[in-house]
């Protein structure tokens, strides 16, 4: 955790609250780490990073579009999950005001 605040601060150099840490893709990247000429159109490799189940079971997923893609290039698709505890602390939160279940996002509950 001390390393990833470290290689993401906030915007005045400070370190940003682990709430905020991996508040979205890009941030997440920054506190991993990871930069994309690097990764960019890479095969996945294991030996340089390991993604292991911590069988943390969460009860509720918000799944809506995806940020940040150009127009034309799939933006619709709802390829983005967010645990809905931590949706509050998301860049652009999809539960925030006017967004319409069903039509915006969609709820996933455990088990469905």
């Amino acid at each position: 955790l001390a390393q990833m605040q470290l290689n993401n601060p906030d915007a005045g150099g400070k370190i940003r609250p682990a709430e905020r840490l991996c508040a979205g893709q890009t941030l997440l990247c920054r506190a991993l780490g990871l930069k994309v000429p690097a990764w960019d159109a890479q095969r996945f490799d294991p030996e340089r990073l390991y993604v292991d189940d911590c069988g943390l079971a969460v009860p509720r997923v918000i799944q809506a579009a995806r940020l940040g893609i150009p127009h034309g290039r799939d933006e619709h698709l709802p390829y983005r999950f967010v645990d809905a505890e931590y949706a509050r602390f998301c860049t652009r939160n999809p539960l925030r005001r006017g967004q319409v279940e069903g039509q915006d996002f969609i709820t996933l509950e455990q088990g469905s």
